[in-house]
């Protein structure tokens, strides 16, 4: 008896492995006869309830102007929590004064769930303190600024340029310790008052002159670690340990899982053909979560 249901079970093994290869196969193939412009339409869809869209000269998951994330503006306790969504970072905050409004301009760099990522976000509230002192609105589209930054991990993962409050590039697939990622950041001030109060800033929290590069309006610097003594989550060393183990394990088994083509757009449109619910799984991995879930769910109502 023992010995039929050890052949069923080997026969039911070859069966499911026959139809794994079958059907990946047929997914290569469904890659391969796609263009571009149509693996992009599809993951844009899935990436736009959460305020997101694939760009194809960088590879990466991007963030848009327009997104509901504009919303919710900013404080400190969604860089406190980070490490319970997967999001493990270095945040530094540059904070000055310019025409009777108080900036926050900050930087991240780290692992976004199976993501390395890092963003540049410009926060602005009045000088009066109209707001909590917590909380800092996003910038208006006339404060938005020009900016750019170049993220490194030995060589260059990619680079993102735009006028806009929230900068941000997410590489999917990569796993990386935030100590490991240098920012090249480069941002243009609308005058000299500015740049100058932004400059002042920067040393207050703790830059050197060395490493501030200015030209023009143009104020450039290397961002490898936090230079002031904002520490959002050194009290959840254990969940931060716990989040980069479970990161660690997706990332690996997201490109072994796609280890039949290098692009991050065919990676992700394999995965829709062979593994719908994975690729669903991996499209919430990818971008940055802080309490979005009622905005997710207003966002598909509304398309409804």
């Amino acid at each position: 008896m023992k010995y039929i249901f050890l052949a069923i079970l080997v026969l039911v093994v070859v069966i499911l492995l026959v139809c794994y290869f079958i059907r990946k196969k047929k997914a290569i193939a469904k890659v391969r006869c796609m263009s571009d412009e149509e693996k992009i339409s599809h993951i844009d869809a899935a990436l736009f309830p959460f305020g997101f869209a694939f760009d194809l000269n960088c590879d990466v998951v991007v963030s848009k102007n327009d997104v509901w994330q504009r919303d919710l503006g900013y404080m400190d306790l969604y860089d406190y929590k980070a490490p319970f969504f997967y999001m493990v970072f270095d945040a530094d905050p540059i904070c000055f004064k310019y025409k009777g409004r108080e900036y926050r301009i900050e930087l991240w760099k780290g692992q976004y769930g199976i993501t390395t990522g890092a963003e540049i976000g410009i926060y602005v509230r009045d000088c009066n303190n109209a707001y909590s002192e917590y909380f800092y609105p996003a910038a208006t589209d006339d404060e938005r600024l020009k900016m750019q930054f170049v993220l490194m991990k030995k060589c260059d993962l990619f680079c993102r340029c735009d006028n806009s409050w929230w900068l941000t590039g997410f590489d999917v697939g990569v796993f990386s310790k935030p100590k490991n990622l240098k920012m090249d950041v480069c941002i243009h001030m609308p005058d000299c008052d500015m740049r100058d109060a932004f400059i002042d800033a920067l040393i207050q929290a703790g830059y050197s002159h060395c490493q501030i590069n200015v030209c023009g309006d143009a104020v450039c610097f290397e961002y490898c670690c936090p230079n002031s003594k904002y520490k959002p989550n050194r009290r959840h060393r254990l969940v931060k340990c716990i989040a980069q183990l479970c990161n660690y394990i997706n990332c690996h088994m997201y490109m072994w899982f796609t280890r039949c083509f290098n692009r991050t757009l065919d990676k992700l449109t394999y995965l829709r053909f062979m593994a719908p619910c994975l690729y669903r799984f991996i499209i919430k991995l990818s971008v940055p979560r802080r309490k979005q879930k009622k905005y997710i769910r207003r966002i598909y109502k509304n398309r409804k």
